[in-house]
């Protein structure tokens, strides 16, 4: 095949970042790249969908792994997996080793899975400030991106999600669900414990608070169900003018935060704690540790782990970023070399640690049962933004017949997204906000 076929087959077929970025596959593979990395490390805690995709599907991906590298001229491949899944390496070894593609063992920490972290790790390179991997000649993607883009080989477009719902549920699960589902049709299978609960779209990290109504995306990596005052609820509901009246009084400038940010331990000029000082001494603090809040990657370790005053810097970096790029301000990187900490080794965080200062480390040792396939739903809502880039166009109607496969939104010539198939034989409800498929 060639590279402009096969570039094409994966925009065609919708295929994006499925570990939760959502950037398009087809954009992001386009490029000249010497190392080819497949990201397998799950380091969110309580999420096992790569793990059980790895497990049932090792050939398959070593061999996806094996064409994007020899049709895109890469000149190794790897894939990284926590070391302490012993069964998972006893599937993958064989076939990585037919394939000639290279195992990384990672430490059990958080958060492994991230690109600059993978990147370090694998090749011994330092992706610098506010570049992507391709600076260092690499390209990372999830494991369910490759499952994905070894379908569109086929013409198989993206139409179902790998997801784990766990938490305060009586039968936690993994499974392979059409995009669109609801989440309160899962529910009805995992049984919540408790009447009143919350729920987090993602890891108990970087996950969002949504409602039983949400609609599972190309980017849903699991669900947590949770009682609404624990604390990775309450947390998240803060609203950010209490943060910032915090931040302005309470912070005491113990610098754990950054101490123990994985971008700072890469060397990367991220100082949270500088960001909470300008806050309130706005004069004392540089433009450059303001505009810093534009590398960081929200992974949520200032402020559900390094923090003791529950101060966010997180969510204050999201805010400052929001008024940087509305006013199209950008960080500058003076190109310099950049030094790993010394102490980085020693300030990574464990897994266990973190699920136990997170309050969820009785869920942590679950390992939910995995469900092939489920009954489909009688309706799907698919979003028209569940990528990143612009949202897609419907081209069907209110009214059409539309079959499983179909395409039923796609991207604006030119545009950066990706196209949208329907995961359901059935009629168009609706076309706005969202698509809406009705089987009925």
């Amino acid at each position: 095949m060639e590279r402009k076929e096969f570039i094409q087959k994966i925009a065609d077929a919708g295929v994006v970042g499925a570990g939760g970025g959502g950037f398009p596959a087809a954009v992001k593979l386009n490029a000249n790249f010497q190392h080819y990395i497949a990201n397998g490390a799950e380091c969110e805690p309580l999420l096992h969908k790569d793990i059980e995709l790895m497990r049932r599907y090792a050939d398959f991906l070593a061999e996806a792994i094996a064409i994007i590298k020899n049709t895109l001229g890469a000149n190794y491949a790897y894939i990284g997996v926590k070391e302490k899944y012993t069964d998972i390496w006893d599937v993958l070894n064989p076939s990585m080793d037919k394939y000639k593609i290279r195992p990384h063992y990672l430490d059990d920490i958080f958060p492994a899975g991230d690109e600059f972290e993978l990147v370090r790790t694998v090749l011994g390179k330092t992706i610098p400030p506010g570049n992507i991997p391709l600076a260092v000649g690499a390209v990372v993607n999830n494991v369910e991106t490759i499952y994905n883009i070894g379908k569109a080989i086929s013409r198989e477009p993206v139409i179902s999600k790998w997801l784990t719902i766990t938490g305060e549920v009586e039968h936690p699960f993994t499974a392979i669900v059409p995009l669109g589902t609801q989440v309160k049709y899962l529910l009805n299978i995992a049984r919540p414990k408790i009447e009143n609960f919350a729920i987090i779209e993602g890891g108990p990290m970087m996950g969002n608070i949504v409602d039983e109504n949400e609609p599972i995306k190309k980017t849903t990596a699991g669900f947590i169900v949770l009682p609404p005052e624990h604390r990775l609820i309450t947390s998240r509901q803060k609203p950010i003018r209490y943060i910032l009246r915090i931040a302005e009084s309470a912070c005491m400038q113990c610098q754990a935060c950054t101490d123990l940010c994985p971008r700072n331990l890469l060397g990367h000029p991220l100082e949270p704690h500088k960001i909470m000082r300008a806050l309130a001494m706005p004069l004392s603090i540089p433009l450059e540790s303001l505009t810093s809040a534009l590398i960081c990657s929200e992974c949520g370790i200032c402020e559900q782990f390094a923090c003791p005053m529950e101060i966010s810097p997180r969510r204050i970096n999201r805010e400052l970023k929001a008024k940087f790029f509305e006013n199209k301000i950008k960080f500058d990187w003076n190109g310099g070399d950049v030094d790993v900490r010394e102490e980085r080794d020693f300030r990574r965080i464990p897994s266990q640690k973190l699920a136990e200062r997170i309050g969820v480390l009785d869920y942590f040792y679950i390992h939910p049962e995995f469900i092939p396939s489920l009954p489909e739903p009688a309706d799907i809502v698919l979003k028209l933004k569940q990528h990143a880039g612009v949202p897609a166009v419907p081209v069907v109607k209110i009214g059409d017949s539309v079959s499983k496969n179909q395409l039923v939104a796609k991207i604006p010539d030119g545009k950066l997204g990706a196209n949208i198939h329907s995961s359901l034989d059935g009629k168009v409800i609706s076309t706005s906000p969202d698509i809406v498929i009705s089987s009925e």
